[in-house]
């Protein structure tokens, strides 16, 4: 199990398979950068913990990591990392279950929105989509089952703040399954 999910942190995916690699439109650099993120079952409350379930850091970088600073392993391009810690561990959720990786972002134009993963594998995900205002970061997250979906697992609230600008080091370290 410890392999399987090295393994699955360290490939990157890329989130939507027309855009993520592609190079970026107007607007984008308003998008990059390192996010202090906060997953809660529901709305976040600043105040109290009660429904923190994940938090961590996610980079959303305006170009694709280059390919020599990635292990070999990952051959896809890859634009965003996470660093996550479980709070809470919940069944309910795949957020934070791999707690570090290589995604890719990219916009859903229809809705403005900014979507990613942050878990997955041959069968299941966990997507993330979200809005980025005056650096703050807010939206949904949810687990899938690719196979057999009996079920529609509940709907999580995501909430960060950008930190600064996009950090590739936190990516470069990420993808290696270095410790933050």
């Amino acid at each position: 199990m410890t392999h399987y999910l090295r393994l699955a942190a360290t490939i990157c995916v890329v989130a939507v398979g027309n855009g993520a690699a592609q190079s970026k439109g107007v607007g984008d650099s308003a998008i990059a950068g390192t996010y202090v993120v906060r997953i809660c079952r529901a709305p976040c409350d600043p105040a109290q913990d009660s429904t923190l379930a994940v938090r961590g850091t996610v980079v959303l970088l305006a170009r694709s990591i280059p390919r020599h600073l990635l292990p070999s392993l990952i051959n896809e391009d890859c634009n965003a990392c996470f660093v996550l810690e479980e709070v809470r561990p919940d069944p309910e959720t795949y957020a934070g279950v791999i707690p570090r990786g290589v995604v890719g972002w990219d916009r859903d134009s229809t809705h403005s929105l900014v979507e990613f993963s942050l878990y997955w594998s041959v069968d299941a995900r966990y997507w993330v989509r979200a809005s980025i205002e005056d650096g703050v970061l807010r939206g949904s997250g949810q687990s899938h089952l690719a196979i057999f979906p009996i079920r529609a697992f509940p709907i999580d609230s995501i909430e960060g703040r950008r930190v600064g600008p996009p950090d590739q080091s936190i990516c470069v370290e990420a993808a290696s399954g270095g410790r933050s």
